[in-house]
């Protein structure tokens, strides 16, 4: 009923608002619709006030029903019960006993149903208390707001707090198992139950042969597989050498090319000529006088 209260209340506030271009105009049809939307408030006020009262008795009902807060009293308290139920169910040892970590799984699997079906009741409860506790004067009201707060709060996080214990057993599981079938190979149980049936001993003994088997032939494709990676090696290092050869053939025939031409122009210059003939000072002096010809 409150939801439908709401729902009009919206649609009250709208047709309040859209009337004011209406309210200008002094046609015969603007004010028989002004008086009815008059009428409609009178009337929405009226409705308010009737509900603000009926509201009220539900809040004193609520405040004084005894079931009410006996059932929160009851739900506090099994709420407790179960995060106890959570703890003790918990398998902390990393090296537990397989059956002990199934015990606790089956615990914990319980407690979430059970968890799951109090969820109803929480539900119900908080819309109680959304509609007639919520904007409540009173240090009563007040109070059994937030124990119906403590309550959701509190199964919230137990739900949360089992999905993850049941995660961490189902890992602890797994794990218990393969450690289990480990030890039962290393042991020599598994030899023991093999002397006594000789029908798992012969299956035992053809296994053996057929990982024999196995291992050789994957030893043998092995083998070839190294064997005829060595002559494609060689065939592709033959053929890149082959595309080389011609352009390391040119390199060289460049690099005695470069080794013709001078470095510098003084090598192109005579430099072993006699140019003394062109110069205009003479090339010897005598200081005795010229000699005898």
């Amino acid at each position: 009923m409150f939801k439908a209260y709401n729902n009009y209340k919206a649609l009250v506030l709208s047709v309040n608002l859209t009337s004011k271009d209406f309210k200008q105009t002094d046609s015969t049809g603007c004010k028989e619709l002004q008086n009815r939307l008059r009428r409609v408030n009178l009337r929405w006020e009226k409705a308010n006030i009737s509900l603000e009262n009926w509201k009220k008795d539900l809040q004193k009902a609520l405040i004084h029903c005894q079931d009410f807060h006996e059932q929160n009293q009851k739900l506090l308290l099994w709420l407790a019960a179960a995060e106890t139920r959570r703890h003790q169910a918990q398998v902390k040892e990393p090296n537990a006993d397989p059956h002990r970590i199934q015990e606790s799984r089956k615990e914990l699997m319980q407690l979430e149903k059970e968890l799951l079906e109090r969820q109803l009741q929480v539900n119900t409860l908080q819309e109680i208390a959304a509609f007639l506790l919520v904007k409540s004067d009173g240090e009563k009201y007040i109070e059994a707001n937030e124990k119906v707060h403590v309550i959701g709060k509190k199964l919230k996080q137990l739900l949360e707090g089992v999905s993850c214990d049941l995660k961490v057993s189902q890992g602890s599981q797994d794990v218990s198992a393969f450690q289990v079938n480990g030890e039962e190979l290393d042991s020599g149980t598994y030899h023991q139950l093999s002397e006594k049936s000789p029908v798992s001993k012969n299956k035992v003994d053809e296994k053996k042969i057929l990982q024999r088997n196995t291992s050789s032939n994957v030893r043998m494709e092995e083998n070839e597989e190294t064997n005829s990676f060595a002559p494609k090696k060689y065939a592709f290092f033959c053929r890149v050498l082959r595309a080389a050869l011609p352009l390391q053939l040119f390199l060289l025939l460049l690099l005695f090319l470069a080794t013709l031409i001078p470095v510098s122009e003084e090598d192109y210059s005579c430099t072993q000529t006699n140019n003394f003939a062109r110069s205009f000072y003479p090339m010897l002096r005598y200081i005795n006088g010229p000699p005898p010809t």
